[in-house]
């Protein structure tokens, strides 16, 4: 077995090539809004939605307020 570490340079990517999500709504529970129940991420490359739930059973909650906008703007 050889102790060979790749070249740095090799081992990069470009920014551009990652599709990072960005969050677009937020599953809140409807009786505690600062509990975040899940988010809706949207991929920027792609165009396509995934939504994590944070729930404990990493499920789909039964009743939450969905929140497109944090700010209120």
């Amino acid at each position: 077995m050889t102790d060979h570490k790749p070249d740095a340079r090799t081992c990069l990517q470009l920014a551009a090539e990652y599709d990072v999500g960005n969050p677009v709504e937020w599953m809140v529970d409807p009786h505690h809004p600062d509990k975040v129940l899940g988010v809706t991420y949207e991929f920027s490359q792609t165009g396509t939605r995934k939504t994590v739930w944070y729930t404990q059973n990493k499920r789909r909650a039964k009743n939450c307020t969905v929140v497109t906008d944090l700010d209120g703007t």
